[in-house]
């Protein structure tokens, strides 16, 4: 294995020490391409004209593409507003909807907090009277959870100066 390692590691410097071949095909190829371009050959006069005829035939097709493109627009003005004006309302329509959305969803959660404030309410009214009359008799239940009998602890004490 270390024999196989050491022929690898001798190729890669033996690849890496020697410089590598220059391709005489492509600089001949290049050196043939170079005389066939056109514009390094032509004269000072034949580029002149050449960018001359590419320029005015570029102004002859604008000019036609301006008077076609005015002549279309101030005939399409009409219906391109209209299209934005129905898209414009549109978008409107839609948002009004969302925010009738929102705003009952909103009241409805409200509600259902409104309601189990009220229903949380009465539970603890309940466990409160339940407690105060258990106390009398010495038989008292904890609650489970930490929070509750605070809860109860707070309730007991409202019912007590209430009376």
């Amino acid at each position: 294995m270390s024999s196989s390692n050491a022929a690898a590691i001798r190729r890669r410097v033996g690849a890496q020490g020697v410089p590598a071949p220059v391709p005489t095909q492509s600089t001949a190829q290049s050196s043939t391409s170079a005389p066939s371009s056109a514009p390094a050959q032509m004269t000072l006069q034949q580029v002149i004209t050449t960018v001359d005829k590419r320029l005015t035939q570029l102004e002859t097709i604008v000019k036609s593409n301006n008077n076609n493109t005015n002549n279309n627009d101030s005939s399409d003005l009409p219906l391109v507003v209209d299209e934005f004006n129905n898209r414009f309302e549109l978008i409107v329509t839609e948002i009004n909807s969302l925010k009738d959305i929102v705003m009952k969803l909103q009241s409805y959660t409200m509600e259902v907090n409104k309601m189990l404030v009220d229903e949380r309410i009465h539970i603890l009214s309940d466990l409160g009277n339940n407690s105060v009359a258990s106390s009398t008799t010495g038989s008292r239940v904890r609650a489970s959870s930490p929070n509750s009998v605070d809860l109860k602890k707070m309730v007991e004490q409202e019912l007590n100066n209430a009376h």
